[in-house]
């Protein structure tokens, strides 16, 4: 049996915090594996760059992390789905269903817990791996975690701090966009951007 752990988000560009996440995951919650994936219709926000391009940086950003699953077709499968149980429908179809799952989110995202469609049952997954953005706290993720209880919803949590919190794929477009250094941006996704004319 293995532990994955299923990292979906929009990586507009990937970013180096992103990469450090992946490996603390990795550490902290003793995974096997990483899928990181970029989605395809992201629900709280509009892509800048296509599918395809944020995917193929994700792909070079982790070029030679074996830990990291790099299966294209399975991140495409992956990226249209919505849900906690659709995504745990196509990893067990992928990996077979006798593994351990854990998805990795920022509390950004963990924020909004309450209002995603369709979660799983607890039986489903092991829990979350949750990396502080912004200004949360560990209190106020206590406070977050009671709020889900009252609505059935009592999970595991493994928590990464924010070791990089001014890192973010906004900061790398409007580096891009005002052509100075991106320097939170792994060499052969600064290449790829700058081939493709991406973020101008």
């Amino acid at each position: 049996m293995s532990s994955i752990g299923l990292f979906a988000g929009t990586f507009d560009p990937v970013h180096d915090g992103h990469i450090l996440f992946a490996k603390q995951a990795i550490q902290a919650a003793r995974l096997d594996k990483v899928v990181i994936v970029a989605e395809k219709e992201p629900y709280r926000k509009k892509p800048y760059a296509s599918w395809d391009h944020r995917q193929a940086m994700i792909e070079r950003a982790t070029e030679g992390l074996l830990q990291i699953d790099h299966d294209y077709q399975f991140a495409s499968q992956l990226a249209h789905q919505h849900t906690m149980k659709d995504m745990l429908s196509i990893a067990n179809q992928h990996y077979g269903n006798e593994h351990e799952y854990w998805f990795l989110v920022g509390s950004d995202t963990f924020e909004h817990m309450h209002q995603w469609g369709e979660i799983a049952e607890k039986s489903k997954y092991n829990g979350f791996v949750v990396a502080f953005k912004n200004d949360h706290t560990k209190e106020w993720l206590q406070q977050k975690m009671s709020e889900l209880e009252k609505i059935g919803m009592n999970t595991e949590l493994v928590i990464i701090e924010n070791t990089n919190p001014t890192v973010s794929s906004s900061s790398a477009r409007s580096a891009i966009k005002a052509n100075k250094p991106t320097v939170n941006l792994a060499p052969k996704v600064s290449e790829y951007i700058q081939k493709h004319q991406l973020y101008q």
